[in-house]
């Protein structure tokens, strides 16, 4: 049985996260790399926003009983094995899921202006992969 609460749940919050790096997006580039106000806080939601879409993942993982994982760049295969996202919208996960491991274990050697422009791309991904989970569990 999957527990369709807790998922919609943690899209919700994802859907929060989306927001917030939304209003950080219309901060200019030079203004976000030279405030560290600015683009600390917007390292913060991308982080978030990407351990939400991972986190739904392994859900959705574990629900359905898919293999398991062996790394978070796995997480996206799994689900596009199993037909819960298409082959190029796993491939820019898979992408998001590296960043993750950036953002966490690279902080101190952290590119702003890369940041930035992830920023500026990566919230429609997240959004298209909330599209076809939701597609996905309306059919189960």
């Amino acid at each position: 049985m999957v527990d369709s609460e807790k998922i919609a749940r943690y899209i919700g919050q994802l859907k929060l996260y989306l927001n917030q790096i939304s209003e950080l997006k219309e901060v200019n580039k030079r203004d976000f790399i030279s405030n560290w106000r600015v683009h600390d806080l917007a390292e913060r939601k991308l982080h978030q926003a990407i351990e939400a879409f991972l986190s739904i993942g392994e859900m959705l993982i574990s629900e359905f009983n898919f293999r398991k994982p062996d790394s978070y760049a796995d997480i996206p295969r799994i689900l596009e094995e199993n037909g819960v996202i298409p082959s190029e919208l796993s491939e820019r996960l898979i992408d998001l899921a590296k960043l993750r491991n950036v953002l966490v274990q690279e902080y101190i050697n952290l590119d702003h202006e890369r940041v930035y422009e992830r920023m500026q791309k990566d919230t429609l991904t997240i959004e298209e992969f909330i599209d076809h989970v939701k597609r996905f569990l309306s059919t189960k």
